[in-house]
């Protein structure tokens, strides 16, 4: 497996030449005083490769590695299995030469997945919105984190921190494999997906699901995150819509980032304003979970009860009436009744709070159109899932006149990036959803090549082999969700780099 040079590792600042990379030094301390011939004997096991002279693209064929998993995501360990989540929603390992052995029962619902320091799994469970960490020696796991908002892709940083995107909250977030603690580092992202270092650590992208954006960020000298800026976008794609809390004054209304729900704009410990959903908690005050509670919703005074939301640390006084809310608290999942008698599910809304949900009628979507023009601001008065819009043409929708819809993104099939990660040279991945193409990007602003276009029209994640088990440190690997199979792309260089050796 690639690593980074030991000094990387324990300054994480300078750079590191991107031509001729070692590995052998980051698998234990160097010895003390010991510097003779470090200008011109480069470790034994050194990676030598030359950015300027990768495959042509695209390249023409990949290898379909079969007999592996369905899984959205996965990870390579030490002994050379292929970690991932099977049907049966056991957490296994899978070796090229078939051989298989569970490393955790009843996993759940998996998405990103990574190796950590010590040989333990950390995976996003995103059926029940946690972060777990397993440990294949004692089968066992521990959740580091829940109440996230569809915790995805994810990735592990040079500090050992999990750095996962909340697709739902358009959100990225530091997370400590070890105690769970977490701090966002990043927000205002149209529904983030992949996650990936760049080669020093020093840099972070994160694919938009839809949006057909990579954004990146970068590590400051104190410690701190830049604003996630436009890094590529896909052939055709407009990228996502501009932050209306860039122009507009703090507290105007808005929709959040993934694209529903009542927000508004708010400077929060970032630094730069995002549209954020307004929890009321004064409301619930004093008061504990079930009592009456007063708050309001598209301007109008709202009877309600105060309920806990994994989203806000305090009980909140949601913005649905008492009647849509009391008969689903603890009952997530189940079938309800709406107070117009129309079945139903109980679910969380956009809050997080239990709601009886009903889908909107296409009425709720066109009404607020139906005497404004197109491109006027309207609001969806949904209990589930508001909107604060723009009128856009209804066609796509079946409706003869405008729809009251989230600012449009634009960007066809392409734009649904999945899979992200970052060669040793700098160059971006990026998988689309369904339309089976890699692109890469060599630099920002550039337009992106095509990699190859696989048949497979769910490719949701890649990682560059570790060179142990048959996996080639030059090869990008592919999830294959159609089949349960892998692809193999010859790349010519390495991925960025892992911050520590997970092989024994």
């Amino acid at each position: 497996m690639r690593l980074l040079p030991a000094f990387l590792v324990l300054a994480a600042c300078d750079p590191v030449s991107v031509e001729v990379v070692g590995d052998s030094a980051a698998r234990g301390q160097p010895d003390s005083g010991d510097t003779a011939d470090t200008d011109t004997a480069p470790p034994e096991d050194s990676a030598v490769y030359d950015c300027d002279a990768l495959p042509a693209l695209p390249i023409e064929a990949a290898e379909e590695l079969q007999g592996f998993t369905n899984a959205e995501d996965f990870a390579l360990d030490g002994e050379g299995y292929l970690v991932s989540i099977d049907l049966h929603s056991n957490l296994v390992g899978i070796k090229q030469d078939g051989s298989k052995k569970i490393m955790l029962a009843g996993a759940g619902m998996g998405a990103g997945t990574h190796m950590l320091a010590d040989g333990q799994i950390v995976y996003a469970d995103v059926g029940n919105n946690a972060i777990v960490r397993v440990d294949p020696a004692s089968l066992s796991s521990t959740v580091l984190l829940a109440g996230l908002s569809y915790p995805n892709g994810l990735d592990v940083g040079i500090d050992g921190f999990v750095y996962v995107a909340e697709t739902s909250a358009g959100q990225v977030r530091k997370v400590n494999a070890e105690t769970g603690e977490s701090t966002i580092i990043a927000k205002g992202l149209y529904a983030p997906n992949g996650v990936s270092f760049g080669p020093n650590f020093d840099s972070l992208y994160v694919g938009s699901f839809g949006g057909g954006v990579v954004y990146r960020m970068d590590l400051g000298s104190d410690g701190s995150w830049s604003r996630p800026r436009s890094f590529g976008l896909t052939p055709g794609s407009a990228g996502p819509p501009a932050d209306v809390c860039d122009t507009n004054p703090i507290g105007t209304p808005c929709t959040p980032a993934a694209g529903y729900g009542i927000g508004e704009c708010s400077t929060g410990d970032l630094g730069y304003a995002t549209c954020e959903v307004a929890y009321e908690t004064g409301a619930c005050a004093g008061k504990v979970a079930g009592d009456a509670c007063t708050t309001d919703a598209f301007g109008q005074p709202i009877e309600s009860i105060c309920v806990g939301t994994p989203y806000a640390p305090d009980l909140i006084c949601p913005s649905a009436p008492t009647e849509w809310v009391e008969p689903c608290v603890d009952r997530t999942g189940r079938r309800c009744s709406s107070p117009e008698g129309m079945g139903g599910s109980c679910s969380q809304n956009y809050e997080g709070a239990p709601l009886c949900y009903v889908s909107d009628t296409l009425d709720a979507y066109t009404a607020p159109c139906l005497e404004k023009a197109r491109g006027d601001a309207c609001v969806v008065e949904s209990w589930s899932y508001p909107i604060v819009g723009v009128c856009s043409d209804g066609a796509a929708w079946g409706a003869a006149s405008d729809v009251c819809s989230a600012p449009p993104i634009g960007g066809g099939a392409a734009s649904g990036l999945d899979g992200l990660n970052v060669d040793a040279c700098g160059n971006v991945y990026a998988s689309a959803y369904v339309d089976g193409t890699v692109w890469r990007w060599a630099s920002e602003g550039q337009e992106p090549e095509l990699v190859m276009n696989v048949r497979a029209s769910w490719i949701p994640n890649m990682h560059f082999g570790n060179g142990v088990g048959g996996w080639e440190e030059n090869v990008l690997y592919l999830a294959n969700r159609d089949r349960g199979s892998v692809f193999a792309i010859p790349i010519g260089v390495p991925g960025h780099g892992e911050a520590f050796d997970p092989t024994p």
